[in-house]
């Protein structure tokens, strides 16, 4: 019960739905294998040849959120090592939802992979939509992440 004191806290805080996205590394217990979203199939979409792979992450509580992103990509060009981060709200509560299943990808070579996927945020009464945008760009080895309504 107090985690969801603490998201309705926050939700009705001004700004604090509208902040960017945090992306961080994976050095977090959201990262834990044990947090991939069920059905295993709908959590793990893969791109440009497999190399770049995005995981819908799902933890228990707080129950009106919990949804955090986990991105694998190559960490230099021509290099076998990934790189991980982790796309998540700033206060790292999560999202209501991220379906990676209806996810839209485009590829821009000045920016890089471009993914747009469908989610939710809990405003405190409700669930409201909105697209989390997350570009990947394995030139520069950085991943960003906005929200778009």
């Amino acid at each position: 019960m107090t985690c969801l004191k603490a998201v309705l806290a926050l939700a009705a805080l001004p700004g604090v739905a509208a902040a960017e996205p945090l992306v961080r590394d994976c050095d977090s217990w959201i990262a834990s294998a044990r947090n991939l979203s069920i059905p295993y199939e709908d959590a793990i979409r893969e791109y440009g040849n497999g190399e770049v792979a995005v995981m819908s992450m799902a933890v228990d509580e707080p129950a009106c959120c919990g949804a955090h992103l986990m991105v694998l990509y190559p960490e230099f060009p021509d290099e076998p090592f990934r790189a991980c981060r982790i796309v998540t709200t700033p206060e790292e509560m999560g999202w209501g939802r991220l379906d990676l299943a209806e996810t839209v990808s485009a590829y821009d070579p000045s920016i890089g992979l471009i993914l747009s996927i469908p989610a939710s945020v809990f405003d405190g009464q409700e669930f409201q939509p909105f697209t989390l945008r997350v570009v990947i760009n394995r030139a520069t080895g950085t991943v960003t992440a906005t929200e778009e309504p």
